[in-house]
């Protein structure tokens, strides 16, 4: 049976350095602006999500139309600043997620592909070493590591016991 392939991708060397430099580029503009957290740290943090994002922008508003309503505990220009930055970051964010999950899929098909291909190249192996093909068993001894278990076999049914 011949292979399916679902999906066929090549990328140039030239591609590939321009994709790593603007990876480079970017890294660079945010170095010393972005901070690493620790998944520990992470979870100490609540997240804004689109109904509290709604909020905040209504509280912006409001804080923008009442200034003397603005409490003097609350940094004004500290807020604006990171609201800017914030909404900044989450249109960078949407761009870069949506280009990082094509490349996934991208390469979740080729994964499967690759996967694919192997598996049958360590099948039509593995007759050939049955069928003693000169060379062919050192290449299974080598391959079969992957399935050191070999195959499950499915449980005999032991006989029930007779009840009294």
């Amino acid at each position: 049976m011949a292979q399916e392939n679902t999906i066929s991708v090549n990328f140039s060397t030239e591609e590939i350095k321009k994709v790593k430099d603007a990876i480079s580029t970017i890294a660079g503009v945010l170095e010393g602006k972005v901070k690493s957290l620790t998944p520990t740290e992470r979870q100490g943090f609540g997240r804004v999500k689109y109904e509290k994002e709604v909020w905040i922008d209504r509280v912006k508003l409001q804080m923008d139309a009442n200034p003397t309503k603005v409490p003097a505990y609350v940094d004004k220009t500290e807020f604006d600043q990171d609201y800017a930055a914030h909404k900044q970051l989450n249109e960078l964010i949407n761009l870069l997620d949506q280009q990082l999950q094509l490349m996934k899929d991208t390469n979740l098909l080729l994964g499967y592909d690759l996967d694919g291909a192997a598996l049958m190249f360590y099948r039509a192996i593995k007759v050939a070493a049955t069928n003693n093909d000169p060379g062919a068993g050192t290449i299974y001894t080598d391959l079969k590591q992957q399935y050191p278990g070999g195959r499950a076999k499915a449980p005999v049914a032991k006989p029930s016991e007779p009840t009294n």
